[in-house]
């Protein structure tokens, strides 16, 4: 082979291995190694969009208060499934308007609606559409049942819940129904619930003791409320009250013989104090001040001590302030000064100097809270006012409108 053929072969050789220095996954620079990667590396289709969701229609309109027995001056609740609920309306049977308003509570009547009577709500829904449904009110065919509303004082203590007590007995399966159809409002917002004490005492307490200068509004929509399998209740009724300014928290230490004062979460006094002896040891518990009398006749036949006995007495006190049904009080005791802040010698009372029983006498407001400590004889909830006996939970667990 001559010279000129053997260059002509090398040539060729070194054409066909420039390729392979240009091999993918081989560094490179500049803008033609990035298209050979890309033009080497094959795409995946574009993913197509999935398709929207569609939006459910409403559904019908439910009445969630009773359909065929719908009280005539409470609320009437419902609600409409994958709806908005603009407003709504009521018309009697012939079509005629009744007058009211529609809230988040629901549909108000104005006045209250006729006893057994039918009606038709009406809701507007914001797509534009509406939904409706028929309802009856109840006819109220038994006796009354008749409730007292106690306690609608202005300025009562920071203790005192709303307070219902009924002339008789409302047995469990009507409960609930008397809770639903009575509306508490406090101003400022407070957390609270209804329950019931006894089975004829119903009150609403808040969670915690009122804010001091809070306004008490209920609305009592129980005309035509069953009370008993016999009875309905015939009466609606509008009540108020408000809670004074300052926040006073009595505190009885039973063994440590002392009564001190707080208000506002500040000690404004400290009194040396006796409370029940052997025998008649006083209750542990916390307790609301129920009545005030400045001067009080007390005969120990009130609490089963017989006349005559060495336990006897009947004496007029001064100052006195009830905490429980079963005798207990704070007053005035001149005789037991010198045990007083040393030993306990009462029949279950609290005694204080006159001087200091006058103090806080003038001091004090029905509802104001007394925390006794310091004996193994507890209160039961039938002794006083006892809502705050129970922690948060179990006075909701009290409530048969939420258990």
């Amino acid at each position: 082979m001559n010279l000129r053929s053997r260059i002509v072969l090398a040539l060729a050789s070194f054409v066909l291995l420039l390729p392979a220095a240009c091999a993918p996954g081989t560094p490179s620079s500049g803008p033609s190694a990035d298209t050979s990667s890309a033009a080497a590396t094959p795409t995946a289709p574009e993913s197509a969009s999935p398709e929207p969701s569609p939006t459910p229609s409403a559904g019908p309109l439910t009445l969630t208060s009773s359909a065929d027995a719908a009280i005539p001056a409470a609320p009437v609740t419902f609600t409409v499934e994958n709806g908005t609920v603009s407003t709504a309306s009521v018309t009697t049977a012939d079509g005629t308007a009744v007058e009211g308003s529609y809230s988040e509570k629901g549909w108000v009547p104005a006045s209250p609606l006729e006893f057994n009577t039918e009606y038709k709500l009406t809701a507007q829904l914001s797509d534009g559409s509406s939904r409706d449904a028929t309802f009856k009110t109840v006819n109220p065919t038994g006796s009354q049942a008749n409730f007292q509303v106690l306690y609608l004082f202005d300025g009562v203590g920071v203790g005192m819940p709303a307070y219902v007590k009924f002339s008789n007995s409302v047995p469990e399966a009507y409960r609930a129904q008397i809770e639903k159809n009575a509306f508490v409002t406090t101003d400022p917002v407070q957390e609270g619930s209804w329950g019931w004490l006894s089975d004829t005492e119903l009150l609403w307490r808040p969670k915690e003791y009122w804010k001091p200068g809070t306004k008490v509004s209920i609305h009592y929509a129980w005309d035509g409320v069953q009370a008993s399998d016999s009875t309905f209740l015939r009466k609606n009724l509008d009540a108020s009250f408000s809670v004074a300014d300052t926040a006073r928290i009595i505190k009885v230490d039973i063994a440590g013989h002392t009564t001190t004062v707080e208000e506002n979460g500040e000690v404004v006094q400290t009194f040396p104090s006796t409370t029940g002896k052997e025998g008649f040891t006083t209750r542990s518990g916390t307790k609301l001040i129920l009545e005030k009398n400045e001067s009080r006749q007390m005969n120990s036949e009130t609490i089963n001590i017989p006349r005559g006995s060495g336990e006897s007495y009947d004496l007029n006190v001064r100052y006195a302030m009830r905490v429980t049904w079963t005798g207990e009080f704070i007053h005035a005791a001149p005789w037991s000064v010198g045990s007083q802040g040393k030993e306990n010698v009462s029949h279950g009372c609290v005694g204080l100097s006159t001087d200091n029983a006058g103090w806080l006498f003038a001091r004090s407001e029905v509802g104001d809270v007394v925390e006794f400590t310091g004996s193994d004889r507890q209160m039961e909830p039938d002794e006083g006012i006892a809502v705050w006996m129970f922690s948060w939970d179990e006075w909701k667990a009290r409530s048969a409108a939420q258990s």
